[in-house]
């Protein structure tokens, strides 16, 4: 069983959200990920892929996760699990939405911390589906 991970945990703030980097796959054998999402409302993510489940659960707000271009809306306290290949865009339902986010396998972070690394790319979407690609997100038609 992993113990108290004692690391200070990354923030990335990138494309208006601010992600809190709380467990790496190096901290969990690659297993899984955990990232905390603070999303103002009229942010969020285009729809994509990618070959990584993700589990949602939210603790603030709403979240519309956008499936298959559907509305796929998550409360507070609420779970969904989006498996990997499935389109899905994660944007809040209002102001402001605060959730968690468990990538598996592990290393879900590379894309933020990639972002993060590339912030004076960030405004030439045309670069940022360029960086999130590299990472292994595919951006759907």
């Amino acid at each position: 069983m992993l113990g108290q991970i004692d690391n200070q945990p990354e923030i990335c703030n990138v494309l208006g959200d601010s992600i809190t980097l709380r467990l790496t796959t190096e901290q969990t054998d690659g297993k899984y990920s955990v990232a905390e999402f603070a999303t103002p409302g009229g942010v969020g993510q285009p729809p994509h892929t990618h070959a990584w489940d993700e589990t949602y659960l939210v603790i603030e707000g709403e979240l519309n996760l956008n499936i298959d271009g559907e509305a796929t809306l998550v409360g507070p306290g609420d779970c969904y699990q989006v498996k990997a290949g499935t389109v899905h865009a994660p944007t809040p339902n209002g102001e402001f939405c605060r959730y968690v986010m468990v990538g598996r396998p592990g290393g879900v972070e590379s894309v933020f911390k990639a972002l993060k690394a590339n912030e004076k790319d960030l405004g030439d979407m045309n670069k940022v589906v360029e960086i999130v690609t590299k990472e292994g997100v595919t951006i759907a038609a």
